[in-house]
């Protein structure tokens, strides 16, 4: 009886451990699809990440990677904003709301704004 209350006691901490180990709700990386002008669908990868003081971040991590210029996190409201500049010389813009704060699935849902073209995107960590 004493080895199954220490297992279930070691279990709780292990989970509540795990949990905390999560981070800066914004760590992490984050998926969505936007429309284009032409009307296709293009697929928005951002990597976030907190050092501390600022949030640090990148758009399609890889060979055409872009730094974020600005980001911000208004926690009162939890509203993510961060802008870049495209390779092609087009402002890169997002501003949205962080929802599901809890879960490890959290969404950011806002408008994505690339030169003139605006559009909804839902960006999902994963």
């Amino acid at each position: 009886m004493k080895q199954l209350l220490f297992l279930c006691i070691i279990s709780i901490l292990w989970q509540a451990n795990v949990q905390a180990q999560e981070g800066y709700p914004l760590d992490g990386t984050w998926r969505g699809q936007w429309q284009q002008a032409s009307g296709e669908q293009a697929m928005a990868v951002i990597v976030m990440n907190w050092d501390g003081e600022t949030i640090n971040g990148r758009i399609n991590p890889g060979r055409n990677m872009i730094f974020f210029e600005e980001a911000s996190l208004d926690p009162e409201n939890w509203m993510v904003r961060f802008s870049s500049t495209s390779r092609e010389g087009e402002s890169i813009e997002f501003e949205g709301a962080l929802e599901n704060i809890g879960s490890y699935n959290r969404t950011i849902s806002g408008t994505w704004v690339i030169g003139d073209v605006s559009t909804a995107l839902v960006l999902t960590r994963e």
